[in-house]
């Protein structure tokens, strides 16, 4: 064989190997652009992992803008986190009612999980007035994950003021443990209680942290469960807090703080929203565990972007979250 077939052989190979693994890059702290190319305005973000065909649904806050009769919930869809088609907005202001009181209203952190008892998708989101004194949580089901969400209730969960808030399905190996609302009780602590079989209401806090926090996101890893947090000081960035529990389970679990994850002192200037367990696509059966967080850029929030970036584990105890401008879904 000539050294030109050898050439043309290897050629063939690294084109062949590069068309079954295309870069899939994910940048951080720029605007992101849908299918359509127009940035995606979905803050604060909740993932939806669909339970037919295992592709994602972003649900997020709508432009930030400085009237909050603007203010709705954007859903975006995907197949390989990459490539976003924009749904458009599956709950709107209409679309909330409370009765005696009157809005704009406050709709911020939705998150969706899918009930398989009662076949609907049910949205959890905190709901509340301009000035923050309702402190409610809001619900809305729907029957298709990217239909209009009709609104069911507004209401204080276990009877406690609750503010910044996330949802975290319990799932392992396909099976649902339970569905846990996580939520800064009056500003005062963190509450987690777990929701009633149609999710539609809590059944009593199970789980705290005595200290106040916001940027709820809980995921779980080898035995453990991890909340990832952030301290409260408005828009403004701060130093992110990652706690872990030594038990398997959330019914009275205790929280212990394993620190700053990111050792950097505004959290890379981003605030948590959510951690996605990603199946790996270099080491099969394993996840990769992606942080998802929103640089509000206050206070232009017109401006506001995204940052995901993957955990990396030195141990259950040595977690660290580095900076990268960009990287690829194959490398992990």
């Amino acid at each position: 064989m000539s050294v030109m077939h050898i050439v043309l052989y290897l050629f063939l190979i690294v084109e062949c190997y590069c068309s079954f693994f295309d870069p899939a890059y994910i940048y951080s702290g720029i605007v992101w652009n849908d299918t359509d190319g127009k940035s995606i305005q979905s803050h604060a973000a909740g993932i939806l992992i669909d339970p037919n065909d295992n592709s994602y649904w972003w649900y997020g806050e709508s432009l930030k803008t400085s009237t909050l009769a603007d203010h709705g919930v954007n859903c975006y869809h995907s197949k390989d986190l990459i490539n976003w088609i924009n749904i458009g907005e599956v709950l709107g202001q209409k679309q909330v009612v409370i009765q005696n009181q009157s809005g704009p209203y406050v709709i911020e952190r939705p998150k969706v999980v899918w009930n398989p008892l009662t076949k609907l998708y049910v949205m959890w989101f905190h709901l509340d007035s301009y000035d923050y004194q309702y402190r409610y949580a809001g619900i809305a089901t729907s029957p298709t994950p990217n239909g209009k969400f009709t609104f069911i209730d507004a209401f204080q969960p276990d009877g406690v003021p609750s503010l910044d808030m996330n949802l975290y399905e319990d799932k392992r190996n396909g099976v649902v443990q339970g569905v846990y609302f996580v939520r800064s009780c009056n500003n005062e602590y963190v509450g987690i209680s777990k929701l009633t079989d149609d999710y539609l209401n809590t059944t009593g806090i199970t789980s705290r942290i005595g200290e106040p926090r916001e940027g709820h996101a809980i995921f779980y890893r080898n035995n453990r469960y991890y909340m990832m947090t952030s301290h409260l000081t408005g828009w403004s960035p701060n130093p992110a807090e990652l706690f872990v529990t030594n038990q398997d389970n959330l019914q009275h679990a205790e929280w212990s703080s394993l620190g700053n994850p990111t050792n950097s002192p505004t959290t890379f200037n981003s605030q948590s929203t959510f951690v996605l367990p990603y199946p790996s696509r270099k080491f099969p059966g394993t996840f990769v565990y992606i942080y998802m967080g929103d640089r509000w850029n206050a206070p232009e929030l017109l401006n506001a972007t995204y940052i995901w970036l993957p955990f990396t584990f030195n141990s259950d105890t040595n977690v660290t979250l580095e900076w990268q401008d960009k990287w690829d879904l194959n490398d992990y």
